[in-house]
């Protein structure tokens, strides 16, 4: 082979070799022309004459300091500005007969959330203004599964007894519920759940259409969600079998089983 062909045969392959050595002399060069003036072999040069202190702490520890900052600034906040809420108190004055429909809202502290736009309305069904008792009926059937019927008084919280009958009058006719979280704001939502609530009550007051007398209304739903949260179970016995199912003479000796106790009373 010609010397010329040999020279540039070893050249080319000189410039297609790949080594670690050879990225690390590149990386090298580019950061020595970046930084001509610092050399890390000069131990004389001031940066290197900075003494450590071995100040830095860990993550872990920098993560509880923060937190412990932000405790101490809301105790600041409370010792310095709560005083000055005091101007700003009112009394508490429990809503009155017409203020029947409780609105909530959700908010999680100034963050965004997908549930924060979520708006939910309760309204005790005996307190809306229902022309009739076929009404009634009929705004319990269009509202279906939104419809809680009355819970029994030993499943009923003690407060929330006393507080709904001034709301409910004498009957407890049930709750009705219904939330939107559809629109990207939570008034828009609670413009729809009021608009709805107020198309409900026009339909059910229309008699003249349809009354869906004939129609009974289905609590099963009511049921299953109760014994699902563990409030109902199926105790179900033999006191609950019909007494008109059972034989003449069965029905007989049952009827005398109740009517013992009162004899025996009435004697004493």
């Amino acid at each position: 082979m010609r010397p010329t062909l040999l020279r540039a045969h070893q050249r080319a392959h000189q410039k297609t070799t790949f080594s670690v050595e050879n990225v690390l002399n590149i990386f090298n060069k580019n950061a020595r022309a970046g930084s001509a003036e610092l050399n890390p072999l000069d131990w004389d040069h001031p940066i290197h004459k900075q003494p450590y202190d071995f100040g830095d702490f860990t993550t872990p520890t920098i993560m509880k300091m923060e937190k412990q900052r932000e405790l101490l600034h809301y105790l600041r906040l409370e010792q310095h500005q709560f005083k000055d809420l005091v101007a700003y108190r009112k009394k508490f004055v429990p809503p009155s007969k017409e203020q029947f429909i409780a609105v909530r809202h959700q908010h999680y502290q100034g963050e965004e959330h997908p549930c924060s736009r979520r708006i939910s309305i309760r309204v005790p069904v005996s307190a809306l203004p229902l022309s009739s008792p076929e009404a009634l009926h009929k705004f319990k059937l269009l509202a279906g599964a939104r419809w809680h019927p009355p819970l029994p008084p030993s499943l009923k919280h003690p407060i929330e007894n006393k507080s709904w009958k001034v709301h409910q009058g004498e009957k407890d006719e049930g709750v009705f519920e219904m939330s939107c979280d559809v629109f990207p704001y939570d008034r828009m939502n609670e413009k729809w759940c009021s608009d709805t609530l107020e198309k409900l009550l026009n339909e059910a007051n229309d008699l003249k259409k349809e009354t869906f007398a004939d129609i009974p209304i289905d609590t099963r739903y009511r049921r299953k969600r109760l014994m699902k949260n563990g409030k109902l179970r199926r105790n179900i016995t033999l006191a609950n079998y019909p007494q008109e199912w059972l034989p003449a003479q069965a029905q007989q000796q049952q009827q005398a089983q109740v009517e013992a106790p009162a004899q025996e009373k009435a004697q004493a």
